[in-house]
């Protein structure tokens, strides 16, 4: 059966009422107003959807807003995007900065650059490339690995300061790396704690390995 659902196309600067699309492409400044629903977004530039949002896959490069939720089978970014509300889906991929206001969950969440998530960050996967500050309340999945990136030279595109390091409160996964994180408590079943980390707690089921530079206050092996 043909989609009969209208597209919306938005080029320069211009506005639009929410409602369900096949699909949104805007090149510019543009701003929705009410809840949006979408088969595919290609954002280029600068927008505001002054609601929640869904598509099964958003391409965005720029700076976006989302004023509510959001919900993408695939989402991928390169830019900033703020997320007042929740966001979950299937795969993320960022590349530049991430601010949400409640959990973010997904079955794969790769990041190269910074973000803060007030919730819980929940992937299968999660893989964060640290280059400016990374904060989530809590960090759960099964293979969870977090670096700070190699090359910092382009740091200064992030607008929030402060330093490259991940911070949270409990960290929880099957397999665990990290470096350059502040955490209360990690727990997993093979745990590897990189240079730079200072852990309140570490349990561990099969190992647990420390590096040198780093700091585990109490660590328990859990049977």
């Amino acid at each position: 059966m043909k989609n009969t659902q209208p597209k919306l196309k938005i080029t320069g600067t211009g506005s639009a009422s929410g409602g369900v699309f096949d699909s949104i492409r805007i090149t510019g400044e543009a701003e929705i107003h009410g809840d949006t629903e979408s088969d595919s977004l290609v954002c280029t530039g600068n927008s505001v959807i002054s609601g929640s949002f869904t598509a099964r896959s958003a391409r965005m490069v720029g700076e976006i807003v989302v004023n509510g939720d959001l919900r993408a089978s695939r989402l991928s970014l390169l830019g900033q995007l703020k997320i007042t509300g929740n966001a979950k889906g299937g795969l993320f991929k960022i590349k530049g900065q991430l601010d949400v206001g409640g959990e973010c969950e997904a079955e794969g969440f790769r990041i190269d650059g910074a973000f803060q998530i007030n919730g819980l960050l929940s992937a299968d996967q999660v893989e964060v490339g640290m280059y400016g500050p990374c904060y989530a309340k809590e960090v759960g999945g099964e293979r969870i690995k977090v670096k700070r990136a190699k090359w910092q030279g382009i740091k200064e595109l992030f607008t929030r300061a402060g330093a490259v390091q991940m911070r949270t409160e409990t960290i929880e996964g099957d397999s665990v790396y990290v470096e350059y994180t502040k955490a209360d408590v990690i727990r997993g079943n093979n745990v590897v704690i990189g240079p730079a980390c200072d852990i309140g707690l570490v349990e561990y089921r099969s190992s647990l390995t420390l590096h040198k530079d780093s700091v585990a206050h109490d660590r328990r092996q859990i049977k």
